[in-house]
């Protein structure tokens, strides 16, 4: 049986507290700035300045990781098969053969590859009220990715 007592008043407002520390302060994933090991791999018999030029087109395409692929598919969020078209490069600023779809589909393999190792990704904790704006469509979502993480 329930019996109200002095300590109520204190105790409602902590536990309320708790909850909204616990629902907006968690991990933000993000892709990691340097370029993970197994995404660009030079092969032995290739001159020097093919090796530069290999290395800046893998370059670019991880800053085309960085800026456009990992908000489009999150941390935990499988990758498609084929490439989007925001994964690409100014094949102007490089050579043409960096926006070779054949060039293109091979960094798109090795992203998929370093994709769910851990090192590829930096964890970050912070503040999101973005729930507090339609909070049965965040509960939802919440819901059905933690559901859909428990099957996997």
């Amino acid at each position: 049986m329930f019996f109200p007592h002095t300590f109520d008043k204190l105790i409602y407002p902590a536990v309320v507290l708790g909850l909204l520390i616990a629902v907006s302060y968690h991990p933000r994933y993000h892709l990691r700035r340097d370029m993970p090991p197994g995404f660009y791999e030079p092969s032995p018999t290739i001159t020097a300045a093919q090796k530069r030029l290999e290395e800046r087109v893998a370059w670019a395409y991880w800053e085309s990781a960085l800026m456009d692929v990992q908000w489009k598919y999150p941390h935990g969020h499988p990758l498609p098969y084929d490439p989007p078209p925001e994964f690409q490069v100014n094949a102007l600023a490089l050579e043409p053969v960096a926006s070779d779809p054949v060039t293109r589909q091979v960094y798109w393999r090795r992203l998929q590859h370093v994709w769910y190792d851990p090192d590829t990704w930096a964890e970050d904790y912070d503040w999101d009220w973005e729930w507090a704006n339609q909070p049965v469509i965040s509960t939802t979502e919440w819901f059905r990715d933690k559901v859909g993480r428990m099957f996997r």
